[in-house]
């Protein structure tokens, strides 16, 4: 298995690192930092350095090897990549490219951006990945062996296509499930639709050996409000949602507005897995 985690030294960054290295010591996975020098040198919105700038980049990749290679206890690779053009495109080409099975990614770097908002290259990698992304953002709170996981359904087709990969990692981590039906209509037909989906993840949940906490449906326009309170109430340790790639950055900014509020409000990190149509 192989993690990769983008570099650009600013503390959303380093948060993710560490997060990564104890996902590998988990996994006994490799693990892979990679640095992209922005096309004509200079840091973009969102990823910014915000260290020594005298200091050349492989010098910091050096440090960081070797302050945090003890704390990797597995028999893999630990090692780094440097790369320069765009920040995004190069990211999502060394992932697929290496074979990534995990990005854990900062929601953004040290940058003019509010910290309530995610990072533009972040939410492009985001979005067009093609391995699943967990996102930390400073200020989350949550236990690093992710003991509970909240799973949001909605009535898509990609919304039940992400379960068995919720399933693989929630029983890896003998973690326990937090489903939760979502719907913004209130018709009598999406309603029994929605239901019918939940019970069925349940019960292939359980066939997997994987727990069931809690099974909620919510009803209305404010569901992500309510899905976030969820979160909060039941101490979800990280939130799975699936996400299908349009290869358009406008387009996921303007059509998924409740990924973006997930991951900008979320008390826990954020695990996006991409699904093909």
């Amino acid at each position: 298995m192989k993690i990769m985690v983008p570099i650009d030294f600013s503390e959303n960054s380093i948060l993710a690192l560490e997060t990564a290295l104890g996902l590998a010591n988990r996994l006994s996975s490799d693990l892979r930092m990679v640095y992209v020098t922005p096309s004509g040198g200079r840091y973009a919105k969102g990823l910014e350095d915000h260290t020594n700038s005298d200091e050349h980049p492989q010098d910091k990749l050096e440090k960081l090897l070797s302050d945090y290679r003890q704390q990797y206890a597995v028999k893999g690779k630990f090692d780094y990549k440097m790369l320069s053009g765009n920040i995004a495109e190069e990211l999502i080409n060394v992932a697929k490219y290496d074979q990534t099975d995990l990005i854990v990614t900062g929601s953004h770097g040290v940058s003019g951006l509010s910290k309530s908002w995610i990072g533009g290259n972040a939410f492009k990698v985001i979005c067009n990945a093609t391995c699943p992304v967990l996102v930390i953002r400073q200020g989350m709170t949550f236990d690093k062996n992710f003991r509970r996981i909240a799973l949001p359904v909605t009535i898509k087709k990609s919304s039940r296509r992400m379960i068995p990969t919720a399933a693989g990692l929630a029983k890896l981590f003998s973690a326990k499930t937090i489903v939760v039906g979502m719907q913004s209509s209130r018709l009598k037909y999406i309603y029994n639709r929605i239901t019918l989906s939940v019970s069925q993840i349940e019960s292939y949940l359980k066939k997997k050996g994987v727990e069931v906490e809690s099974s909620t449906m919510l009803v209305g326009k404010d569901n992500m409000g309510r899905l976030l309170e969820i979160i909060n109430t039941q101490k979800a340790d990280m939130v799975i949602m699936d996400i299908t790639n349009s290869g358009s950055f406008f387009a996921d900014r303007l059509f998924r507005p409740e990924l973006t509020t997930i991951i900008n409000n979320s008390p826990c990190p954020v695990l996006t897995v991409p699904i093909r149509e």
